[in-house]
């Protein structure tokens, strides 16, 4: 009887505990925005941990990380479990967090420690009492996916504090070693880095004979030979000529047009790039380094005049690579994919951006890249986007703040809410190589819709497709970036490519600003007005405040 009064006691003390937390917990009510407690986090992930059976949590993954492999299971974890985690596994989305208890963040440890077949069982069965379902049935796997899902969440991994302080230590004791360097443990990777345009974007006409895209008999702008061509510029949509005269180059006065195969003038008039009227009016004294090839190479040195490589290769994005070659591991290199969104888009928007460096000019030199800059330092301690002023018409901007000219993808792209919600450059494009448009990781409506399906969150709040657009499946008018990313920014002629925005540009907008709209840009034989009346009628969904 005395052995068991303290234990009485101890229930009792339980039970008058657990009366008061519940009374605590219906005085202040329940809400899914509420923080788990200490106490219901640790219950629930020993509940959820010890449902696990042995067997499964002993399961060895049959598969090893590919980048193929991996690119597969990215698409699915895109699929199945990115609307609840985030596209990066932090759970910051918009379900994640008002989801409870909260989705766990799959990069930390509490998430990584776990074994494989951990990891495999919770995607196949699920958490009960908990918002996250069980994929096994009524989809029973046939091809491993969720093995796959579990080498993706293991890619996600952040990096420990020792690797932090090996990085850091890396970045002012390793050197640049060049793009082969990486071949040989990254072959498939490099294989389709090496066809890209950033690869090719600087090629010299002795080493690439067929670099010269046009016949140069043809040219009647300003005649040069082959023999003075030093390097060739550009492939998609303009291809320029260097010449090299001492241990600069210097641009030719003609460029090719690749679009509409005909010869165009080259020189940068005042007016147009900031920098001009503060190089003499002569292409033969405005030498590429300060304007150009800081951003086509890797590491240009501005004393010496000299690159560690021409285009832009591995280290222009994961930074000198000498100490990862000699004993890889990921704290001797960069990747921006374990960066803040912010650090991992400025990898990209250091040279998809106009603007101009803090500090102009350098040295008596005025560039027209971030000097200083590298991929994993804050690129504002060293570039200013090109200011603009609303309702102004620019060689740089429309008067609403979208792009005018190209290589503003950077300018556009950090108005949008896609960068405010933290997605990335490579979120759609993969720089190492893929067989779509722009080095997109899939084909463009696909890959919007990764995202933007019907009925979701992100939008479109309609059942299908076709009822958002009011345009025939298949139609040009049915594809995402038709409206939301329309051709209106001038790379030479009249020759656009595309905003980055991602706003929609209304009718009434061209009326306004003088920014062209996709509606009368489609519908050439149509007016604004027509269109303005067309979105009332056809999409009468939408807010007729944001018509006008």
């Amino acid at each position: 009887m005395r052995a068991s009064k303290p234990f009485l006691l101890l229930i009792g003390a339980a039970l008058i505990a657990a009366g008061l937390y519940a009374a605590r917990l219906i005085r202040r009510g329940f809400s899914t925005a509420d923080e788990p407690s200490y106490l219901e986090t640790v219950v629930a992930r020993a509940a959820r941990n010890l449902a696990i059976p042995r067997k499964a949590r002993r399961e060895v993954n049959p598969w090893n990380a590919s980048p193929e492999i991996l690119k597969e299971s990215r698409e699915s974890f895109l699929d199945r479990c990115a609307s609840c985690h985030g596209q990066d596994g932090s759970g910051q989305s918009r379900v994640g967090r008002n989801l409870y208890p909260k989705v766990p963040d799959l990069r930390l440890p509490r998430t990584q420690n776990l074994t494989d077949g951990e990891i495999r069982y919770i995607i196949r069965n699920g958490v009960r009492l908990t918002g996250m379902p069980g994929w096994a049935n009524p989809h029973d796997e046939q091809s491993d996916d969720s093995w796959k899902l579990v080498l993706f969440i293991r890619s996600l991994r952040q990096l420990t504090s020792e690797e932090h302080e090996q990085q850091t230590a890396t970045a002012s004791s390793a050197h640049y070693v060049g793009s082969k360097s990486c071949q040989k443990c990254h072959a498939q990777i490099y294989e389709h880095w090496r066809k890209t345009p950033m690869a090719n974007v600087v090629r010299d006409p002795r080493e690439f004979p067929d670099a010269i895209i046009p016949d140069l008999s043809t040219n009647t702008v300003s005649r040069f030979t082959r023999d003075q061509v030093a390097f060739v510029y550009g492939s998609v949509w303009k291809q320029r000529y260097f010449t090299k005269r001492g241990d600069d180059y210097f641009p030719e006065p003609a460029q090719w047009d690749v679009t509409n195969h005909v010869w165009r003038p080259y020189f940068v008039a005042n007016g147009t790039d900031w920098w001009a009227p503060l190089y003499p009016p002569d292409n033969m004294q405005r030498p590429t380094g300060p304007t150009c090839d800081g951003c086509h190479s890797v590491d240009y040195n501005i004393h010496t005049k000299q690159v560690a490589e021409w285009n832009v290769g591995c280290e222009r994005c994961h930074g000198p690579g000498s100490e990862h070659v000699e004993h890889p591991s990921r704290g001797n290199t960069l990747n921006p994919a374990r960066m803040d969104y912010v650090r991992a888009n400025d990898t990209c928007i250091q040279c998809h951006s106009q603007g101009r460096p803090l500090t102009s000019p350098i040295e008596g030199t005025y560039y027209d890249w971030p000097v200083g800059f590298r991929a994993g330092l804050n690129l504002e301690d060293f570039w200013q986007l090109e200011e603009h002023t609303l309702g102004q018409l620019t060689f740089t901007h429309f008067p609403d703040g979208t792009a005018h000219k190209n290589r503003m993808q950077g300018n556009d792209f950090v108005q949008s809410v896609m960068y405010r919600r933290g997605i990335t450059c490579f979120s759609c494009h993969d720089v190492h190589g893929t067989d779509h448009n722009a080095q997109l990781r899939e084909p463009v409506d696909k890959l919007c819709l990764d995202c933007h399906g019907p009925m979701s969150l992100n939008g479109p709040r309609t059942g299908t497709l076709q009822e958002h657009t009011h345009h025939k499946d298949g139609s040009p008018g049915s594809q995402c970036v038709a409206c939301h990313m329309p051709k209106i920014e001038t790379t030479l002629a009249d020759v656009k490519v595309r905003a980055h925005t991602f706003a929609f540009i209304y009718p009434a907008m061209t009326d306004k600003y003088k920014i062209p709209n996709p509606c009368t840009s489609c519908h050439t034989d149509k007016s604004t007005a027509w269109a303005t009346e067309a979105l009332r009628q056809q999409w009468p969904e939408r807010s007729p405040w944001r018509m006008d």
